[in-house]
């Protein structure tokens, strides 16, 4: 029973820190209201077209470092046998948190930064992996909304080779497939776009709402 209330506050805890506005933050510092510009979302594909470089650079290590604590504060107040629940449940809050902020009428962002990060606490090789693959996908394409489908389609699977071969509890495989679904769901508009030709490439300047 004392795991589960613990679980349950680290999980609570992970959509709080998940919630923490930073593109938004980040945006308003250099004068953009990015809720009103482009796709409307605080990530840093959007920060990086409304506001520039410096500020979306700044909004995807915030994203990621969010991640990150979410899930290794779960790890350190759920040790043991229930730490791998706990981590994942965190991880999946942190990730609804940043996609659906509280302190912005549950809007936000599309959640792969903050995914990494949360990978990054599971297991950071395996982050760091889909962080390259992200790049690269990016860079071969120019469509961020590309490598992000491409790096969340293969966490799950990464996640379960890792677990097959001993590497890490299958649990976490849990992680990847709700982090899947929620950042598939956050990409409906962009794979609609892609559909129709109409997707922004990286480098496009967005337009007012």
């Amino acid at each position: 029973m004392s795991d589960w209330v613990t679980i349950i506050a680290a999980v609570a805890a992970g959509y709080l820190l998940g919630s923490f506005p930073a593109g938004y933050l980040v945006g308003k510092l250099w004068g953009v209201d990015v809720l009103g510009f482009g796709s409307g979302r605080t990530g840093g594909t959007n920060v990086l077209r409304s506001a520039g470089v410096v500020p979306a650079l700044i909004t995807g290590a915030l994203d990621v470092g969010k991640g990150a604590l979410a899930v290794w504060l779960a790890g350190q107040v759920v040790p043991g046998d229930s730490e791998a629940l706990a981590q994942v449940l965190a991880g999946v809050a942190v990730i609804l948190g940043h996609n659906h902020s509280i302190f912005l009428g549950f809007r936000g962002g599309a959640g792969v930064g903050t995914s990494l990060g949360a990978l990054s606490v599971i297991y950071w090789p395996a982050a760091v992996a889909l962080l390259v693959m992200l790049l690269f996908v990016i860079a071969v394409t120019r469509y961020a909304s590309v490598g992000s489908l491409t790096v969340t389609t293969f966490m799950p699977i990464l996640l379960l080779l890792l677990g097959i071969t001993g590497v890490l509890s299958l649990t976490y495989v849990g992680y990847g497939l709700l982090a899947w679904v929620i950042i598939v769901s956050s990409h409906l508009p962009n794979i609609r776009r892609l559909i129709q030709g109409t997707e922004r490439r990286l480098g496009e300047k967005g337009q007012p709402r």
